[in-house]
């Protein structure tokens, strides 16, 4: 649920439950207004009949129909009933005289003064129907009902807006947010002219982003200077290890020392090479060297380099590659190469020892390079895969890089890469849909 509707929900929560309250409290004053209006009436009806009614000679006035009327006189501590008209309440013979349609009544009750009668005292009893008065009340009710909701779903529409109103600053916020994409953009939220919450939380928010970029060239910067300075060694250290193979001095024993020392220090490499990438930002235009390339050649020369690390992780790599005679790709051969190396490295890794590596090569109009594995997991994250730094095991041997490397290599030649994790297999599918030259 939105901030919106949670505002819009609450408000109107509070506005039902006053105007509920405050308008039940006025419901029930006009409730008592109206039954005392009734009753008022019903004595001015009594007090006239009341004046009617004569002792000597009896004469006493007639109730209409829906009326019933008592008249008592009371003199030194006696009383005599003098009329009462049938049905009377509380008089002998009532259920046979109720009042017609009517199931309830009200009684009022008027009495002469010592000014009008000083030997006694008349009472007359007058019991109406209060029919109209329950029809006026029940009216009252249900148009208090109607209102009540009626001006709720206005409360409703009008909080809506309002808020709608109120949060459009923060909407403003989060579509100037939504367009710094990159950690490294330089763009700032702009700040509202005043100075109130919103006003803080763009200045915190600018402050929050301009820490993330520091850290974030920080970080870059790390990454590039150290690749940088370790590049130069590690260049010394390969041409050092490639001229002493070359040389005849070196007995058979030790160049195959050589070699695997060769080959560590060729991963390192390309370990550099990966720092080197991570440390660009990613929407630095990365350089393309573009060339003609051969699909089948890369990958068997991929495959011999690694050829090592498959013995050593008790791997057996297979190669089924459909070849196309004289067909080539434009592309960038080393960009190609480490993609591949990085794709088969994992899959040599990350291998049941004693199995199989599967690469297969096919072009249908465009290059797939298919690799594909046995594991111990019979199915894993894949997306979590083309993050930095993430790793499906932590116990075997990586950084977390390759994959995410990889992902992005493979953006930059406009191809496409697909990572499938089932049944105990892991397929790693790259596609090149770029032109062919022949």
């Amino acid at each position: 649920m939105s901030l919106r509707s949670r505002i819009v929900l609450a408000v109107t929560a509070v506005f039902a439950v006053v105007s509920l309250l405050s308008g039940w409290m006025m419901l029930n004053r006009a409730e008592r207004s109206l039954q005392t209006a009734f009753d008022r009436a019903t004595r001015t009806r009594a007090e006239w009949l009341l004046s009617l009614v004569s002792i000597d000679p009896v004469v006493l006035p007639l109730p209409t129909d829906q009326e019933r009327m008592r008249v008592i006189y009371r003199t030194y501590g006696h009383h005599r009933e003098l009329f009462h008209s049938p049905g009377f309440p509380g008089s002998p013979g009532r259920s046979r005289h109720k009042f017609p349609r009517y199931d309830s009544y009200r009684a009022v009750t008027t009495q002469t003064s010592t000014d009008q009668l000083s030997e006694g005292q008349i009472l007359l009893t007058l019991v109406v129907p209060d029919y109209s008065l329950r029809q006026d009340i029940s009216q009252l009710r249900w148009l208090f009902g109607l209102g009540w909701l009626v001006s709720l779903a206005l409360a409703f529409v009008a909080g809506y807006g309002a808020a709608g109103w109120l949060l459009r600053p923060i909407q403003a916020i989060i579509s100037q947010a939504n367009t710094i994409s990159k950690a490294g953009d330089s763009s700032q939220l702009t700040l509202p002219k005043t100075r109130d919450e919103i006003y803080q939380l763009t200045d915190t928010l600018n402050r929050m982003l301009a820490r993330i970029r520091e850290n974030v060239d920080l970080q870059q910067n790390f990454f590039g200077a150290a690749a940088h300075e370790l590049r130069t060694p590690l260049t010394v250290m390969k041409t050092g290890l490639e001229v002493s193979l070359d040389s005849e001095q070196v007995d058979s024993s030790m160049k195959s020392f050589l070699v695997g020392q060769l080959d560590e220090v060729s991963r390192l490499a390309r370990l550099l090479d990966e720092f080197l990438t991570l440390s660009r930002p990613d929407e630095a235009a990365q350089p393309l060297n573009i060339a003609e390339a051969s699909i089948p050649i890369v990958v068997k020369y991929c495959t011999e380099r690694l050829a090592n690390v498959a013995v050593d992780y008790e791997v057996t790599t297979h190669l089924d590659i459909q070849e196309q005679a004289g067909e080539t790709i434009l592309t960038d051969a080393v960009k190609l190469e480490h993609i591949v190396l990085n794709l088969l490295e994992n899959a040599i890794k990350y291998a049941v020892p004693n199995s199989a590596v599967l690469i297969q090569v096919r072009y249908t109009g465009t290059w797939q390079i298919r690799f594909q594995n046995q594991t111990v997991r019979e199915c894993g994250p894949t997306l979590d895969l083309m993050q930095p730094f993430f790793q499906a095991d932590p116990f075997k041997e990586g950084h977390g890089l390759g994959l995410w490397i990889s992902h992005r290599l493979t953006t930059m030649l406009n191809g496409t890469l697909h990572l499938e994790w089932q049944a105990f297999t892991f397929t790693s599918e790259l596609t090149l849909p770029s032109p062919i030259t022949t």
